[in-house]
């Protein structure tokens, strides 16, 4: 008889069940703290970067170029003085400058514009809509 548990035989398929789930049991804290110290350790260079999917090996980080910058321009002059330049000449030169797709560079575009805009209404400035008064570096 086993004295240990009081003289109580456990039936044959029980008999390590227990000691199966104590083990279960037991690893799931040290599985958790390898998995934490596994992600903070993890290199920033494997972390997702918008910027790093979309554009090709040859080019830098700054997608933005000469031939966006004069489309937004044309966009938000288009936008605040009311005309209808197009800025779709300027875009795809621009496009075809880094090989971005077209929503891409449409996207581009439009956050160059909406900054020039934003930074022309806070000011009360309307020399965006007067001769060439306006330059990209003061936005």
């Amino acid at each position: 008889m086993n004295e240990a548990n009081g003289g109580y035989r456990q039936p044959p398929d029980m008999i390590g069940r227990g000691r199966i789930m104590r083990f279960y049991r037991s690893l799931i804290p040290i599985l958790a703290a390898g998995l934490l110290a596994s992600t903070a350790v993890m290199p920033s260079a494997n972390a997702f970067n918008i910027k790093n999917e979309v554009q090709a090996p040859e080019e830098s980080n700054d997608v933005s170029n000469k031939k966006f910058e004069r489309a937004a321009l044309l966009e938000a002059r288009a936008y605040i003085c009311g005309t209808d330049e197009s800025s779709e000449a300027a875009m795809i030169a621009g496009m075809k400058e880094t090989g971005l797709p077209e929503d891409i560079a449409v996207e581009i575009v439009s956050d160059l514009a909406s900054g020039i805009i934003d930074k022309a209404e806070e000011s009360g400035s309307k020399e965006i809509c007067g001769k060439a008064k306006v330059q990209l570096s003061n936005f």
